[in-house]
């Protein structure tokens, strides 16, 4: 992996206060328990959620898959990815949701065409982009840019995420009832992503209180599959592969931990700030 070689700011962004938080807090790689479940190549299908059950990732405080954290295609050419996060006691959740809130909206500085340092920041060796497609609020989606394969030379993509809402693919009150009675929120949307190459992904995560302290992240993405008016549709030409999905797995497992290593640090400075602050 190439990310301890960084693409280098440009001159604007450099001057920014925002720049440190890109230069002084490095990337790490993957841990050793990470690194085995990789080594041991994809998951049985068997063991993942089915798209067509994908409501049943939200589970109450304490119950988890079979499998947590894996990677494998399906019979129809279609792929599943599953990743998880442990954030540890120190980090307060609301810091992280408020980061995912912040970095669509650009600093004063900012050049248009130079990507969003904020951004940026996440996973400097493949994030560039981020905005609200329609520049003020999230009704129209989320744009952005970005590669997955953590510096190697890869091009980087344009995607939308748009919202859908969980309870038109049955979510449940009673589902609803059981989690919230086990000490975890619901959230009642969620995101699915389309590009600018055929194709779309189906995503679905869980934050929620850690039976070992802190919070922890359960994420799963559908390869190859959208929502639409209560549906879920095939997207049959997705790209998709094992090893598209590795790198769909290395490329999640690293942003989130690293958000970790800063996001105390950042909210701390900013998030009392005009939104416009550099």
């Amino acid at each position: 992996m190439a990310y301890n070689t960084l693409p280098e700011l440009f001159p604007e962004e450099k001057e920014m206060p925002l720049a440190k938080y890109y230069y002084n807090y490095p990337m790490h790689d993957l841990g050793p328990l990470e690194k085995q479940v990789l080594d041991l190549g994809p998951m049985d299908p068997a063991k993942a959620i089915k798209p067509e059950n994908f409501i049943d990732t939200l589970k109450p405080f304490g119950e988890y898959d079979e499998v947590e954290m894996g990677y494998c295609m399906f019979p129809d050419g279609s792929g599943y990815v599953a990743t998880y996060t442990r954030i540890p006691p120190d980090v307060d959740v609301k810091k992280m949701y408020w980061y995912m809130g912040w970095l669509n909206h650009r600093s004063k500085s900012m050049v248009f065409g130079h990507g969003n340092l904020r951004y940026k920041i996440w996973n400097p060796a493949d994030h560039w982009d981020h905005h609200f497609v329609n520049w003020n609020d999230g009704k129209d989606g989320i744009f952005t840019t970005e590669s997955l394969d953590l510096g190697e030379g890869d091009r980087k993509y344009d995607t939308i995420r748009h919202n859908y809402n969980l309870r038109d693919y049955g979510l449940s009150e009673e589902r609803i009832k059981e989690i919230t009675d086990s000490g975890c929120k619901v959230k009642e949307t969620a995101g699915w992503e389309s590009f600018d190459t055929p194709g779309a992904h189906l995503t679905l995560a869980q934050i929620r209180p850690c039976p070992l302290g802190g919070y922890e992240r359960r994420g799963r993405e559908w390869i190859g599959w959208r929502p639409c008016e209560g549906k879920l549709i095939r997207e049959e030409k997705t790209p998709c592969d094992e090893a598209y999905l590795k790198k769909v797995m290395i490329h999640t497992l690293i942003e989130w931990n690293h958000m970790l290593t800063f996001v105390n640090d950042l909210y701390e400075e900013y998030h009392d700030k005009p939104l416009d602050a550099d």
